[in-house]
């Protein structure tokens, strides 16, 4: 019989049944009163790589997590038939701040147990102080926040891959709830009046899936994390000085120059890609036409099936292409939102470890982008 969250195991730690509901105070508060979340809060530094940019968070109590540093033994054929009992559906997670139904079951969200991200310097306001983009001192900078997981269905195997249009639509919908509640719940103005000053930014919502212990996927039951902090990450910068240096988007930049034969699938609003820059073979991208779109709580009800339509498909293919090419099912989808970006999503499927030479920025990709999206395009047609 397949796991599931039963209703009655919900209602033991449901504390909100919408997000939007509760105020960024309200939230900041749930997460202060849980004193396991507080056992695992991280450090609360960030430190920035003069070189690159990148942040660095630190959470010295992550390295406790249960599940983690120890032997897979999932590909072991004494453990193979022997199915661990899954925390999640037995109702052993935090309390529950969202939960909609679904044509089977329902999804919800929770707090993080092991957050990258805790509210232990939120202000009462609600408004935090931004990491400013050239602070990279070495005494480290405060980093404060939310971090949330969306669990897609209370069935343990339904996720992205095998649930139906309705129901992803439902996934996307309320992830978007999330998003518009933490940034307009901060006082933050409209996405349309953002300027490029750093100190017009109230805050940040980073949108990721990580699925496979290869790229810090801990936990099967099928998820997606979300946070909100001070901290710009990298890519977000990347994707705002793009626009300041090229006076163009970086999605309306990648729509018109990316090759024909490199489109996987056009689902009207939105085109699932092979970027020509390819970094990992069976890379792909998901970007939005409208390029003025920053976030998903923008989106159109048509635009938001489109982009629900292509997750389900890029995910689809992923589950399909690993085994097929001897790799272990791991991947990660990151979602860019913001101003500067356009609205665009990323699927990484873990297709080759990083080497040497990756670390100094010059990637060996063992395939080609027209290949990898020929493969993809047979696939899904």
């Amino acid at each position: 019989m397949e796991q599931q969250l039963s209703r009655e195991a919900l209602n033991r730690i449901l504390e909100a049944e919408h997000i939007e509901n509760l105020s960024i105070s309200e939230i900041a508060e749930l997460f202060r009163a849980n004193k396991d979340i507080a056992e695992y809060a991280p450090d609360g530094i960030c430190q920035i790589d003069p070189r690159t940019g990148d942040r660095v968070l630190y959470n010295s109590a992550r390295a406790r997590r249960p599940r983690d540093n120890r032997p897979d033994n999932r590909d072991n054929p004494e453990q193979k038939d022997r199915r661990e009992a899954c925390l999640v559906c037995q109702g052993n997670t935090t309390g529950v701040v969202d939960v909609t139904d679904l044509s089977t079951g329902f999804t919800f969200i929770n707090k993080n147990l092991y957050p990258v991200l805790y509210p232990q310097q939120f202000p009462e306001s609600g408004v935090p102080r931004i990491l400013e983009t050239d602070a990279s001192e070495p005494a480290g900078v405060l980093a404060y926040g939310f971090h949330f997981l969306q669990w897609s269905s209370s069935f343990h195997d339904k996720d992205w891959h095998n649930m139906p249009p309705a129901d992803r639509i439902v996934l996307l919908n309320r992830l978007a709830v999330l998003e518009r509640q933490l940034l307009l719940g901060v006082s933050v103005p409209a996405a349309s009046t953002w300027g490029d000053k750093v100190d017009e930014y109230r805050g940040f919502v980073s949108i990721i899936k990580n699925y496979g212990r290869l790229v810090g996927g801990s936990i099967e039951h099928g998820h997606q994390q979300i946070g909100f902090s001070n901290v710009m990450p990298r890519r977000f910068q990347d994707n705002r000085r793009f626009k300041q240096e090229r006076e163009e988007l970086f999605s309306d930049f990648l729509l018109r120059k990316n090759p024909a034969e490199l489109l996987i699938r056009d689902y009207g609003p939105a085109v699932l890609l092979t970027p020509y820059f390819m970094r990992r073979p069976f890379d792909m991208m998901l970007l939005l036409k409208d390029t003025q779109k920053c976030y998903l709580h923008q989106l159109t009800p048509a635009e938001t099936a489109a982009v629900a339509d292509g997750w389900h498909d890029a995910i689809r293919f992923m589950r399909w292409v690993m085994p097929n090419i001897g790799r272990n099912m791991a991947y990660n989808v990151v979602t860019n939102n913001g101003p500067g970006a356009g609205l665009y999503f990323e699927f990484l499927p873990y297709t080759q470890e990083t080497g040497g030479f990756e670390h100094l920025g010059l990637f060996i990709c063992q395939d080609n982008p027209e290949d990898s999206a020929a493969q993809a395009r047979e696939f899904l047609h």
